[in-house]
């Protein structure tokens, strides 16, 4: 497996030192209900950025989508067992070498995705505004 993105970032969960943790919450409650997909989750893709891993090709081409003009990502899976699927959503901020996790949730909408999206936005935005 080729290592294509993020090799020896640093992975930093948005708005954990005001005691909110969008992502890492999402997937406590997903472990809850489905413990299979949280775990693949974890395993393949946060725990490999977490241990400076980076993403596999694998991954990349099967999970992961640039959002147009943004410099914000989206990870996609689909839990069978609850039958619906997932979204998170993270900036890969370079100059820092950090992965932002911002959001994650199951999908909506396309309302609903819009506004997700916004929300990753302007949260990645305010990640980089405190550096």
């Amino acid at each position: 497996m080729e290592l294509v993105r993020w090799k020896n970032y640093s992975v930093y969960f948005f708005d954990l030192d005001d005691g909110s943790d969008y992502v890492g919450d999402f997937i406590n409650t997903l472990y809850k209900t489905d413990n299979v997909t949280a775990g693949r989750i974890l395993n393949l893709f946060i725990k490999r950025l977490a241990e400076g891993k980076g993403v596999t090709q694998e991954c990349y081409d099967q999970h992961l989508r640039g959002i147009v003009s943004s410099e914000i990502f989206e990870y996609r899976d689909k839990s069978t067992l609850l039958q619906k699927q997932i979204r998170i959503y993270f900036g890969a901020h370079r100059p820092t070498k950090t992965i932002v996790f911002v959001s994650a949730g199951f999908k909506g909408s396309k309302a609903e995705q819009k506004r997700a999206i916004d929300t990753a936005k302007k949260r990645y935005k305010r990640y980089i505004s405190r550096l």
